[in-house]
């Protein structure tokens, strides 16, 4: 990031494990740390205003979705 005159805003930063069931019981690491500030991991994450979970399921993003329609509606 350094080389492109990037820098990581940690106040925006999200972290996400993402995997089956059974291979998400085996990830043991709950934060990473980046300069001297740590990262939680979360359960679910925003990324371009579409929700996801750590099993990819969408649902919490579908429910969004059509509570927003029926609103609309």
């Amino acid at each position: 990031m350094s080389l492109n005159r990037l820098k990581l805003n940690i106040d925006k930063t999200q972290f996400i494990w993402l995997g089956t069931t059974q291979k998400l019981a085996k990830v043991n690491i709950t934060s990473i740390t980046h300069d001297v500030r740590d990262i939680c991991v979360s359960d679910k994450v925003t990324c371009l205003g579409i929700l996801i979970d750590s099993q990819l399921t969408f649902a919490d993003c579908m429910k969004r979705l059509t509570g927003n329609c029926f609103y609309q509606l």
